[in-house]
């Protein structure tokens, strides 16, 4: 009896020691490899997000990828470790860090090399063949460079690039409704004033005044975007920004693209 009661107190001291040694060993995720079997987080996207898909592309298996409205909610999440990391973009996560020390960029070689680009409606060939040529102008002049030293490059939450005040005015004209939620800093986000701001709206006010044609835009969330713009009982918005890459859904189409962009994943410290 006492034997048997001895090799049962051992067992369960090898079992805590164990477990307290899974849970030291686990601690923060350092390495892409450390993610493996944890939970990732992301934006909203247009096709469900598998854990197998983030395996192909960024070459670990995470348990669950979850997804968000917001990057406010994903940052929250990340912060009260409802998610182990949050893929985003390297510049994002400059941004974000200049707010926080204790994020995190996790070191990769696999980081995927992404794009910039707008996403339209099939249907619309020619908004998307002037854009196309305003983007092409912008880039061969050296507008979109100077756009992104100004905007992009060496940007934090205290050191704000000067949004323009007011866009170009075309009395009579076409007017292009361009949706925006502010949730990819500093390439957009939403200003203290409520006034949408960043990289990509400075770019559209230079696509403006090239095609002569007025720009709106309309806060949208991410869950919403693809429903507004393929809907077909009212016109609520004609493009929004996109940056993962190829677009797999039909009806759907994207611009050239316009500045380089590397996905990450942040994590915390």
């Amino acid at each position: 009896m006492k034997r048997t009661l001895l090799a049962a107190l051992i067992l369960v001291c090898l079992c805590f020691s164990a477990a307290c040694s899974k849970q030291a060993v686990r601690g923060e995720p350092k390495t892409m490899d450390e993610l493996n079997g944890r939970v990732l987080g992301m934006l909203v996207s247009p096709v469900m997000v598998q854990p197998v898909n983030i395996r192909r592309v960024l070459g670990f298996l995470p348990s669950e990828v979850r997804a968000f409205p917001t990057t406010n909610e994903l940052v929250t999440a990340l912060k009260t470790k409802r998610v182990d990391g949050m893929m985003t973009t390297v510049e994002t996560s400059k941004f974000l860090i200049s707010a926080d020390d204790k994020l995190y960029i996790l070191p990769g070689d696999n980081n995927r090399q992404s794009g910039l680009a707008m996403i339209l409606r099939q249907t619309d060939k020619d908004l998307l063949e002037e854009l196309n040529t305003a983007i092409t102008q912008l880039r061969d002049n050296g507008t979109l460079e100077t756009l992104y030293e100004q905007y992009i490059t060496n940007v934090t939450v205290n050191k704000l690039a000067q949004t323009p005040d007011a866009f170009p005015s075309f009395p009579e004209a076409d007017t292009i409704l361009v949706g925006i939620n502010g949730d990819l800093p500093p390439y957009d986000y939403i200003s203290a004033d409520g006034k949408p701001a960043g990289f990509n709206v400075a770019l559209m006010t230079e696509i403006s005044r090239i095609l002569k044609k007025n720009i709106k835009f309309v806060t949208i969330p991410s869950e919403a975007r693809y429903s507004a713009l393929l809907s077909s009982s009212s016109r609520r918005m004609d493009l929004f920004f996109w940056f993962y890459g190829e677009v797999e859904i039909d009806k759907l189409v994207l611009t050239e693209v316009y500045a380089d962009v590397e996905e990450c994943i942040l994590t915390r410290k």
